[in-house]
C-alpha cells in the first residue's frame, strides 16, 4: 500500500510541475520522463532515446553530472514542434545506499517567453534613450526659439514702450497722472528685467561663449539673489570640451538640482565641482540639508512634473553618462553626473572649451 502510495505521490508530483522532469540511466536512456517532456521532445515516447534528444543533445552535460557527481545547471536551446524553446536544465545525480551514483534526474522550466520579454524590453529602452535624446535637443531648440522671441519681441517692444512714456511731458501732466506713469515705467524695468534674468535661465549666452563653468558661477549668482541660497563652484581649471547638446543638458539638470535644493533641502549653502576624470566630466552637486530617502522618491520621480530625476537619468545615459544620487534623511544630498567628454558622447559633433 505504501509503496503503491509513493508512487502515485511521485507520479502526481512529475505530471504537475510547471515544467519538464525525467530520470536516466548512466548510459543516457530514458527510464522516466513526464508529459511534458515527451511533448517537447516528439510525439512519440521518449524512453528509449539513447542520450536524449536530438542525438545526445545533453550528453555532454550527462557525462559532467556523472564526473563530478554533484548537479549542474545550464541553459539549453531545444528544438520542438512548435519552434525553438530556451530552457533553464538542473540535471542532478541519483545515489544509491551505498552513495555510488547510479541514476541522472533532471527538471526544467521554459523561460523562451522570459527571453523575448528581456529582448522586447531591451528595445524598448532603446526606444525610450532615443526619444530621450530626441526629447532632449527639441527642449534645447525650443528653449532658444523662446529667448530669442523673448528678447527680440517682447524685449524689444517693451524698450519701446518705456521710451515712448519717457517722451511723455510729464510737467504738463496731473499729480495723479504722473504718479501712474511712473508706476508704468517702473513695471516695465521690471518686465524687462525679469525678461532679460528667464532669457538667461532659457538660454544662457554665456554657455555658449563662455562654457559651462562660466554659466554655472553665473547660475549661482542668480540662485543668492533669488533664494539666498550661497552657491560655491569648484573648477579644476582643465579644457573641458563639450557639445552644445552636452553643455545645455548638463546646465539644465544642475538648475533643476540647485531648485530641488533651494526648495526643499532648508540648507543655506550649496557646492558645485566641476572636474575631469580622465575621458569624463564629473559634476556633482551637494548640500547638508535635511535629505531624503532615495529609494522612495526614485519610485515617484518624474511625476510631480519639472525635469524630474527620471528625465534627468535618462537624457545623462543616452549621452554614455551616469546620474547617481546620495542622500539620507538629515544627512544631506550629493548628486554626481559623469559624462563623457567630446568624442566619447553619442552624436556629438561641435565643442566649446570649458577653461576658465
Amino acid at each position: 500500500m505504501l509503496s503503491v502510495l509513493r508512487d502515485n505521490i511521485f507520479s502526481l508530483f512529475m505530471q504537475h510541475l510547471p515544467g519538464v522532469s525525467f530520470i536516466k540511466d548512466l548510459a543516457g536512456h530514458y527510464l522516466y520522463a513526464n508529459d511534458q517532456w515527451k511533448r517537447l521532445v516528439s510525439s512519440d515516447t521518449a524512453e528509449d532515446r539513447p542520450g536524449g534528444p536530438d542525438g545526445g543533445q545533453f550528453e555532454e552535460n550527462d557525462q559532467r553530472v556523472i564526473t563530478e557527481a554533484a548537479g549542474i545547471q545550464t541553459v539549453e536551446t531545444v528544438q520542438a514542434e512548435d519552434g525553438v524553446h530556451h530552457w533553464i536544465m538542473s540535471e542532478f545525480p541519483i545515489r544509491d545506499e551505498q552513495g555510488e551514483v547510479v541514476l541522472l534526474g533532471g527538471i526544467g522550466l521554459d523561460i523562451t517567453r522570459r527571453l523575448r520579454l528581456e529582448e522586447e524590453l531591451n528595445i524598448y529602452r532603446e526606444r525610450l534613450a532615443s526619444l530621450a535624446v530626441e526629447l532632449a535637443v527639441a527642449e534645447d531648440r525650443e528653449r532658444s526659439r523662446i529667448a530669442g522671441e523673448l528678447h527680440d519681441q517682447v524685449g524689444q517692444n517693451l524698450f519701446l514702450a518705456g521710451l515712448k512714456l519717457g517722451s511723455l511731458k510729464i510737467s504738463s501732466l496731473g499729480d495723479d497722472d504722473r504718479r501712474v506713469v511712473e508706476e508704468i515705467r517702473h513695471l516695465i524695468g521690471g518686465a524687462l528685467q525679469d525678461i532679460r534674468s528667464l532669457t538667461c535661465q532659457l538660454r544662457p549666452p554665456l554657455l555658449a561663449h563662455g562654457g559651462l563653468v562660466a554659466a554655472l558661477c553665473w547660475l549661482g549668482e542668480q540662485f543668492r539673489e533669488d533664494f539666498g541660497l550661497q552657491v560655491d563652484i569648484f573648477d579644476d581649471q582643465h579644457e573641458k570640451p563639450l557639445s552644445p547638446e552636452v553643455s545645455s543638458t548638463l546646465f539644465q539638470v544642475v538648475r533643476e538640482l540647485l531648485l530641488n535644493t533651494a526648495k526643499h533641502a532648508s540648507a543655506p549653502r550649496a557646492a558645485i565641482s566641476v572636474t575631469t576624470e580622465a575621458d569624463s566630466i564629473m559634476v556633482s552637486v551637494e548640500d547638508g540639508g535635511v535629505g531624503f530617502d532615495v529609494s522612495s522618491v526614485s519610485l515617484n520621480c518624474g511625476k510631480s512634473g519639472g525635469f524630474g530625476l527620471f528625465n534627468a537619468r535618462q537624457k545623462i545615459e543616452y549621452l554614455g553618462g551616469t546620474l547617481t544620487v546620495q542622500s539620507e534623511p538629515g544627512c544631506g544630498t550629493r548628486t554626481v553626473i559623469r559624462v563623457p567628454l567630446k568624442g566619447e558622447q553619442h552624436g556629438t559633433t561641435h565643442a566649446e572649451s570649458g577653461a576658465q
